[in-house]
């Protein structure tokens, strides 16, 4: 062969090569994204803050908090109001180029290889809608099979004894810390020109003790501009409480519009009242100081209490005890705060459990003794915090009452019906009422209001970094009455397959059969949701016929988020009924074959749009992170 030839030989077999290898290089992409790792894109806010969909972002002209704002076919930033401050993104004018969109985060799932990995409770994972197969939702897993789910008051219980009893269904910390939910942060105020002008009602730190004759307090407020809380020391305690201003203990979110926020949302209920209160503590002198945090939770209260000379303790006091009666429910021993540096300081109460933080170790944590979520035999513990939530309700109407006692007596006084004889005996029983009003006053706005404050005594310290957060709250949807089906309503069509399941409850209706366990009636009229207190989802399991396992699965942005709690269709590859025509498949679950995987780590966050075409194509390489 010639030189020539063997080079021309050479060249092509290092084509073949080079092809050979690019074949391989296809065909494992393939093998691995159909068997093991797969890339998908957030399709809408439902997981927010966790995870976005397509949004802005959006900095907050008046404390400068960035954040992110869903974008849909009817949401503009003018819309938004920040998490943080509560300002109206559109009060306050803007100059420079207007907000450009950005696309919804890119995250890898891993799949099958839960089958060697069983899911947990709190994983995120991805899934076929089981209302539209075509579509790919992203959840947080919620039930397993075989367990039964309900959610109360915003948190989940489950039952693994067909109801029996209950449990509390606690987070982990790894997936507690994606969920935490800003309600304020000291470090970015609001701007008091904008905030006159607007309709925010901006959180806020006030003294509760200062001298009413001087005007004082020895608290300062307004060091670095509000963003450091300053004690100047002395022997008596002295108290900040903080106002939360604007629905700041709702279940919203800053993701939604603040205009359509209240999927499923009660007034009269739904106040949250897991919360996280952080700062970094710094004493100022060697002279001992102590500080003190509590919560109050339905006029229960939790405190954390850091002495600088290393003592750590966690107290509780009950709603209907005196207010210097406390109860210790555990005490350490900590490294003495000195004034060379801050120390990071926190108190959680979430899920029932109250927990006291040092840095990133959790120092004190109470015990199901102590703080013990309802839980007995038949299932009425949920009932019990339900009813212990409507006390607000119960005492707002002892509170009118008394009120319109009070107003007629004193009518009855300027009219002088009341005979001379009966002046002062009527005088005292009105005093009486009155008194009886003000502790009804006090009793109501410990549901109204739950507290948070922050005392100090002792030498001179400071609080920096101070920051108030809140747990992912779950409200309770609403379903439609499938009795409203009608064909003139072309997106419920009673006779389209995707309703089989909600025509079939419809004609139980009609004929007077039992539809209760399918469907329980709210008193305004729809339906309470899936898993709703009093209406659990018990998930099937099926032994042998894994596949058709149930899950249960929520959002993060729970007054927004379309999921399991509202489903009222299914996809026509849903398998709805066995050989004999009795259901397999319960409507607001996700079953064991539509399970894509567990989420994994978020690759390509919300990507930058070119200025030209429209495409998220540049990511925010900052934002990359694992999913927890």
């Amino acid at each position: 062969m010639s030189e020539a030839a063997a080079t021309k030989s050479d060249h092509l077999g290092q084509v073949r090569d080079s092809v050979e290898s690019v074949y391989v290089a296809i065909v494992l992409a393939f093998v691995l994204r159909a068997f093991m790792i797969e890339a998908f894109v957030i399709p809408t806010g439902s997981m927010a803050n966790a995870l976005y969909g397509d949004h802005y972002e959006l900095t907050c002209p008046s404390c400068g908090w960035q954040y992110a704002y869903g974008r849909d076919s009817h949401n503009t930033p003018g819309m938004a109001r920040c998490p943080n401050c509560h300002f109206r993104y559109g009060d306050a004018p803007h100059r420079g180029k207007p907000v450009e969109p950005k696309g919804g985060d890119r995250v890898l799932v891993l799949k099958y290889l839960y089958d060697f990995s069983p899911l947990q409770p709190w994983d995120v994972v991805v899934f076929k809608n089981p209302q539209n197969n075509r579509e790919n939702y992203i959840k947080r897993l919620i039930g397993l099979p075989g367990e039964g789910i309900q959610i109360v008051q915003g948190d989940i219980f489950v039952s693994k004894d067909k109801g029996k009893t209950w449990r509390i269904r606690r987070k982990p910390n790894s997936a507690q810390q994606d969920m935490w939910q800003i309600v304020h942060d000291a470090d970015y105020p609001p701007t008091p020109a904008l905030t006159a002008v607007s309709s925010a009602d901006p959180p806020r730190w006030i003294s509760t003790q200062a001298d009413v004759k001087a005007g004082v307090s020895r608290w300062n407020l307004k060091e670095y501009g509000g963003r450091v809380f300053s004690y100047t020391g002395g022997d008596e305690v002295e108290t900040i409480r903080f106002e939360p201003g604007y629905a700041a203990y709702r279940p919203f979110n800053g993701y939604n519009d603040s205009e359509n926020r209240q999927l499923g949302y009660d007034p009269e209920t739904d106040i949250c009242t897991d919360w996280k209160l952080s700062c970094v503590w710094r004493v100022k002198s060697d002279a001992p100081a102590v500080m003190d945090m509590t919560f109050s939770s339905y006029g229960d209260r939790y405190r954390a209490e850091f002495d600088s000379r290393g003592t750590v303790r966690l107290l509780h006091q009950r709603r209907d005890a005196p207010e210097d009666a406390w109860e210790e429910w555990g005490r350490v021993d900590v490294e003495p705060f000195t004034p060379a540096q801050g120390r990071r300081v926190a108190l959680t109460n979430v899920d029932y459990r109250a927990a006291v933080w040092v840095g990133d170790a959790r120092v004190l944590e109470s015990t199901d003794e102590q703080y013990a979520a309802p839980s007995d035999e038949g299932g009425a513990a949920a009932e019990r915090i339900y009813r212990k939530a409507m006390d607000r309700a119960t005492l707002r109407q002892r509170l009118l009452k008394c009120e319109s006692d009070i107003q007629k007596g004193m009518l009855e006084l300027d009219r002088q019906v009341v005979r001379s004889s009966r002046r002062k005996q009527f005088l005292d029983a009105l005093e009486q009422e009155k008194a009886r009003r003000e502790s009804l006053r006090q009793a109501e706005t410990w549901f109204e209001t739950p507290e948070i404050r922050v005392s100090a005594r002792g030498g001179p310290s400071a609080l920096w970094h101070v920051k108030v957060q809140r747990d992912v709250y779950y409200t309770q949807s609403r379903l439609p009455d499938p009795r409203n089906y009608s064909p003139k309503d072309p997106n419920r069509d009673p006779d389209s397959p995707v309703y089989d399941y909600f025509r079939r409850l419809a004609k139980n209706i009609e004929e007077g059969k039992d539809f209760t366990s399918g469907l329980k009636a709210h008193p305004g009229g729809a339906f309470v949701s899936w898993g709703a207190m009093g209406h659990p989802m018990f998930l099937k399991d099926y032994p042998g016929k894994s596949d058709l396992d149930e899950f249960f699965c929520l959002g993060d942005n729970s007054s927004q988020s379309h999921d399991g709690r509202s489903w009222e269709a299914a996809a026509p590859s849903i398998r709805l009924y066995d050989d004999d025509g009795k259901p397999i498949y319960q409507l607001g679950t996700v079953p064991r074959y539509n399970l894509l995987g567990r989420a994994m780590l978020v690759y390509w966050p919300a990507g930058f749009r070119l200025p030209i075409l429209d495409w998220p194509i540049v990511p925010n390489v900052g934002r990359i992170r694992l999913i927890r």
